[in-house]
């Protein structure tokens, strides 16, 4: 063999034996400790976080959306020498302590040479207009309250994954497979921001709690403000106990939506509902007259009772048109006798004055109109005469929230037809570019004559616009006095029967008034009679209704 020869051999056979060697090494004597390195990388499942859709408004303010964020957080792999290169030595020391750390993309992509875990994160932020409608998110972003519990599941979309590797230390070595989130989708809300946020500043100026509700004469809620109110941020970001304990233990009850979740006496915006009962019968011809208080007596003539009016001189000579104008309750004590409670109440249920609404807000109450079984039931006495008395002008026992009595005058409105109220106008899904819009719902028809609402909605109208002496002139004539618009309406004062209390203000009503469109009812807690202050607020809002309208 030449010399040349066998140094190509040597060349060609010392590295397949090195090969030989190293494998046998790694495949027997080192077997055991590489295959405890290789069966130590872990295949992580990680979620990724879906951003919630927007609430927004009809008008295209976004009421509640998602900010993105990047948090970084620690691992047995994190050189914390060159975190406090990039973030600095206080925001790393944060990172030690909390393992987590919010950074900018910039700091992310060096973090993560570092050994530090980065994953996007959303933070639920609130413009703060509406929080009772709007509602809010708890720290795990599932909606807790108003339209963000109501349609949570179209909000939250679907959570996405990846399969990332992670070595003994904890160090990402890689991401292997990304199933991107669905985010959610849009929610539209039939609220107008601009009339919204007018009703907003009308509460919180006037420093009374209350409630002022608007609505399309086809169930579209365009304002809804309960006051006081509260922060959602606050909530969503995640509450101290301490804190959470003083806000919900408030006695002003911020976080309670006054418009479907309180029950009130309701004073005499009830006493149309009494006048179309009695309408009914085909009776219209009742004329009292008023001295300012109402003898009730037994059927030996004896006193049983006496009720005053809120007018105390009397109102005089009063017939059922009349009475409806100024608010007579000696008239309204009287029709209640002839009609009876149980007569009264079947009226009631055909409206469903005391039933849920349905309004697409979670939370809502029933109200409560009773009758002589319920009494019984509750109490366990007897039904008396002074009771009926009391409930025709919407004292004693009655109660309901400002959101029935605004359905009962959307059934005035429409002559007989309910609207069910709503608060979605439509939502908008990005995965396949839908909008869809919500259509209105007929809730209820009561069968009334045409005759009875033409004499209604004439005496509704004289209550806004009857000028005369104080025992004639309409209850709310001073309120709208010189309004540009037509409106129909009833006041209300609701005694609550405390002393030195002041009683709880109404109106409701609807404009214009041969052809309505809005709706509105209006509730201020302990704030006086309903002309010196339901009504007019009540016009304030109608002003910029028709205002925005122009």
């Amino acid at each position: 063999m030449k010399r040349s020869d066998a140094v190509l051999l040597m060349l060609l056979i010392v590295p397949f034996v090195i090969l030989i060697s190293r494998a046998f090494v790694l495949q027997v004597v080192e077997y055991k400790s590489h295959r405890n390195y290789v069966e130590s990388l872990r295949i992580q499942v990680k979620s990724l976080e879906a951003p919630r859709g927007r609430i927004l408004s009809r008008d295209g303010v976004v009421l509640a959306w998602d900010e993105e964020t990047l948090i970084a957080h620690a691992t047995l792999a994190t050189d914390f020498d060159e975190v406090e290169k990039i973030v600095g030595a206080e925001r790393k020391i944060e990172l030690v302590l909390k393992g987590r750390l919010t950074v900018t993309q910039a700091e992310a992509i060096k973090l993560q040479r570092a050994g530090v875990y980065v994953e996007k994160k959303y933070i639920r932020k609130y413009n703060g207009m509406a929080p009772h409608v709007v509602g809010y998110v708890d720290t795990s972003r599932n909606g807790v309250a108003g339209v963000e519990k109501q349609y949570d599941t179209f909000l939250k979309g679907k959570p996405g994954y990846e399969l990332v590797s992670v070595s003994p230390s904890g160090r990402v070595l890689g991401r292997l497979l990304t199933s991107s989130p669905l985010p959610g989708g849009d929610v539209i809300l039939t609220i107008d921001s601009k009339l919204q946020q007018y009703a907003e500043t009308l509460l919180r100026d006037s420093k009374t709690k209350g409630v002022i509700l608007v609505q399309s004469v086809d169930g579209e809620i365009l304002a809804l403000a309960s006051h006081p109110t509260f922060d959602p941020n606050v909530l969503a970001s995640g509450i101290e106990p301490r804190q959470w304990d003083r806000l919900v233990n408030d006695p002003d009850a911020p976080l309670l939506n006054r418009a479907t979740s309180a029950l009130y006496a309701v004073g005499s915006v009830i006493k149309p509902l009494y006048a179309i009962a009695y309408l009914e019968t085909g009776e219209d011809d009742l004329t009292i007259d008023c001295h300012g208080y109402y003898e009730y007596r037994t059927s030996s003539g004896k006193i049983a009772g006496v009720y005053k009016d809120w007018y105390a001189p009397g109102h005089g000579t009063t017939d059922l048109r009349k009475a409806l104008r100024v608010s007579c309750n000696v008239f309204f004590y009287e029709l209640a006798l002839r009609l009876g409670i149980n007569e009264m109440k079947a009226w009631a249920d055909k409206f469903k004055i005391s039933s849920i609404t349905n309004i697409d807000l979670p939370g809502e109450v029933e109200g409560l109109f009773p009758d002589p079984a319920w009494k019984q039931r509750r109490y366990g006495e007897i039904w008396y005469p002074g009771d009926t008395i009391l409930c025709g002008i919407g004292q004693g026992f009655i109660t309901l929230t400002p959101l029935q009595i605004l359905n009962f005058f959307n059934t005035v409105a429409n002559r007989g037809t309910c609207y069910t109220p709503h608060v979605l106008l439509g939502t908008f899904d990005p995965n396949t570019k839908v909008m869809e819009k919500v259509e209105s719902m007929v809730s209820y028809t009561v069968d009334v004559k045409p005759k009875t609402w033409d004499f209604l909605v004439k005496a509704l109208v004289e209550v806004v616009s009857y000028k005369d002496g104080p025992a004639d002139e309409g209850t709310a004539y001073q309120a709208f006095k010189g309004a540009r618009f037509e409106v129909a309406g009833k006041t209300g004062t609701a005694e609550m029967g405390k002393a030195g209390e002041k009683p709880h203000s109404w109106f409701a009503g609807f404009s214009p008034v041969n052809k309505p469109q809005v709706v509105v009812t209006v509730l201020l807690e302990n704030a006086g009679t309903g002309s010196e202050a339901a009504a007019p607020m009540a016009r304030k809002i109608l002003e910029r209704y028709w205002e925005l309208r122009e």
